[in-house]
């Protein structure tokens, strides 16, 4: 096995799973596991580039909530041109900032961040100064299309990451209204067409893992990589399963086919990220979401007007007989990935 000087975080990890699990197996010595150890752990310059990263998002993060936090307090005082004039000027500054920086530079993929959510504050205060009646989802539809070629600049995964959830919104926010619900929260909680609308995100959000996993094959050097892509979709996935299995299982009249179809989208991503593109996090999603749905499902039969001590006895049980399985299949296949990476 080689050891690089400075391995990546997952070459790390895999290394030093193995390295533990040779020496309790006894096949390595001491000493000849001392060294190896030693230079998988994180040096230095690992903690001051995390460091760094981080102190930059966080400032990015401050410098787009002062905006904001300028606009609504002085939103009275403030000529509507002059709004536009100051939200112009600092996208304007962002972008050339990023414009005169090395490609991969992180300060100015940090600007070109700060910029997408800029625009989105730019298109707000336009429908705020101009009350065309839209609904809110038209704004977050724009503001995905405006964050796209923001990303195409960055080419960095973050930039992504916020596509992502801006594109989610809007959906959420489309369905809601287009299915008669009157807002998000009354979509999520107490609605006539709850369940029609999440097997619909369910729907989306899958296609939008296999296209994420397309362009991770293909188009890696536009920022499609990493993992943090595929587990906010993943964990969008699992709610929306966990949803619509629970309000078909709790109905007046139990919806068999949609509580099938949540299973059958956890099982998906469950084979997945298990056989394709192993995520242990996403795997441990997925079974959380699975063991909530079946403990339902049993709760389902054994409550049925009924509460019997013995129901609720037996349901713990279960659900710590499902919960031990789950761990130690998970255990396993890490375990296994990690040789395999080793």
């Amino acid at each position: 096995m080689t050891i690089t000087s400075t391995p990546a975080t997952g070459e790390r990890r895999a290394i030093r799973q193995a390295l533990a699990d040779w020496g309790a197996e006894g096949r390595l010595a001491a000493a000849s596991v001392a060294r190896p150890w030693a230079r998988t752990e994180p040096v230095a310059a690992d903690w001051r580039r995390w460091l760094d990263h981080g102190l930059l998002a966080l400032g990015t993060v401050l410098l787009c909530a002062g905006v904001i936090v300028f606009f609504a307090f002085n939103w009275q005082d403030l000529h509507k041109f002059a709004k536009f004039a100051v939200l112009a000027a600092a996208i304007s500054l962002l972008a050339g900032f990023a414009l005169f920086r090395p490609p991969a530079d992180m300060g100015g993929r940090a600007a070109l961040g700060g910029a997408q959510v800029l625009a989105g504050v730019l298109l707000a205060v336009i429908g705020q100064t101009y009350q065309t009646g839209a609904d809110a989802w038209q704004l977050f539809a724009l503001w995905t299309m405006l964050a796209v070629p923001w990303a195409l600049a960055a080419r960095a995964a973050p930039h992504w990451w916020l596509v992502i959830v801006i594109g989610n919104v809007a959906l959420l926010r489309y369905f809601s209204v287009r299915l008669g619900v009157g807002g998000m929260f009354e979509l999520l909680f107490d609605a006539r067409h709850a369940r029609t609308t999440t097997l619909l995100l369910l729907g989306a959000v899958m296609l939008q893992l296999a296209l994420w996993a397309w362009l991770c094959a293909r188009a890696a050097a536009l920022g499609f990589r990493g993992q943090t892509g595929a587990r906010i979709l993943a964990a969008l996935a699992c709610f929306h399963a966990g949803f619509a299995g629970l309000s078909a299982l709790f109905d007046n009249h139990p919806d068999l086919s949609v509580f099938g179809l949540a299973a059958v989208a956890l099982l998906a991503l469950g084979w997945w990220f298990r056989q394709r593109a192993f995520d242990i996090v996403v795997l441990s999603l997925a079974s959380l979401t699975g063991i909530v749905l079946v403990v339902a499902a049993v709760g389902r039969l054994l409550l049925e007007g009924k509460a019997d001590f013995g129901a609720f006895l037996l349901l713990g049980l279960i659900t710590v007989g499902m919960a031990a399985g789950a761990a130690a299949w998970l255990m396993r296949a890490y375990r296994a990935q990690t040789v395999e990476l080793s």
